[in-house]
């Protein structure tokens, strides 16, 4: 049965899935500083550490990776019907399906080439449209200076370069950099390496492709808040998507973060 009325969004909330999420993230670079809830202990537990650039398999992420928010597959549809999020810390909490990502990449002055990428996981059936690249930081890193370039291939199978053009100097564990795409790109789907224009002192990143499903702002430390069905837009959850979270800092202060998550199957 497909929604077709309010009236179906209401029987379906009555029999839906509420997952409780509870997570204590790191401590944020700098206010504005996107922080991962990835490696961060809580519930879920800490994710699965993503397979070295050069493993060639197993970088897609699913449900049943470890670290993704649970829930249980549609029978029909599973859809984002209620949404509520509080933070100790203000800031905005980003929840996004987790598709890819490599581990692994130094801080030398080189091209780190992924080997075998592959493709997407197969609940992604448009070759990577509205996907996004982000630099994770698996481990702390100390003074930097220069660009990363991402080397990938958007959804019409062309090779595109993305920049961060001034990356941020000892970033923090956890640390997430959203990578700009070239203009005209309308996502991405699959990396090709990775280059850095200058040596770093230590530390180690990967590659990550993402793709946003909500976010919801927290005003104020200690508030919380909640978006319906309309306020989301109504997102399908496509079966399997690995479900996490990111917070982008108002603050340079550790966030603890819980919220839930109510999804119907119609």
């Amino acid at each position: 049965m497909a929604i077709t009325t309010v009236d179906d969004i209401a029987a379906g909330l009555g029999a839906d899935q509420c997952r409780m999420i509870l997570k204590n993230i790191s401590i944020p670079k700098a206010i504005g500083a996107f922080q991962s809830s990835w490696l961060a202990a809580g519930f879920p537990g800490t994710g699965a550490t993503s397979p070295v650039y050069t493993t060639g398999s197993g970088y897609t992420c699913d449900k049943s990776t470890a670290g993704a928010i649970l829930y249980s597959n549609g029978l029909v549809k599973n859809w984002l019907a209620k949404l509520f999020m509080s933070s100790s810390v203000a800031g905005t909490i980003i929840l996004l399906d987790r598709l890819w990502s490599c581990s692994g990449m130094g801080y030398a002055n080189s091209t780190y080439t992924v080997t075998t990428p592959g493709s997407l996981p197969g609940r992604i059936t448009d070759n990577g449209v509205g996907c996004e690249i982000w630099c994770e930081q698996f481990v702390g890193a100390g003074a930097a200076s220069g660009t990363l370039t991402v080397n990938y291939k958007n959804p019409a199978a062309g090779n595109e370069a993305g920049v961060i053009a001034a990356v941020i100097s000892g970033p923090v564990i956890g640390q997430m950099q959203p990578v700009p795409l070239q203009a005209g790109s309308t996502g991405v789907s699959s990396i090709v390496s990775a280059v850095n224009s200058a040596t770093w002192t230590s530390g180690s990143f990967g590659i990550t492709i993402a793709k946003r499903i909500a976010h919801i702002e927290i005003p104020f430390p200690g508030a919380g808040r909640t978006l319906d069905w309309a306020a989301l837009g109504l997102p399908v959850l496509t079966n399997d998507m690995c479900l996490q979270l990111v917070f982008l800092a108002a603050a340079a202060t550790a966030p603890t973060i819980h919220g839930e998550i109510r999804i119907i199957d119609k």
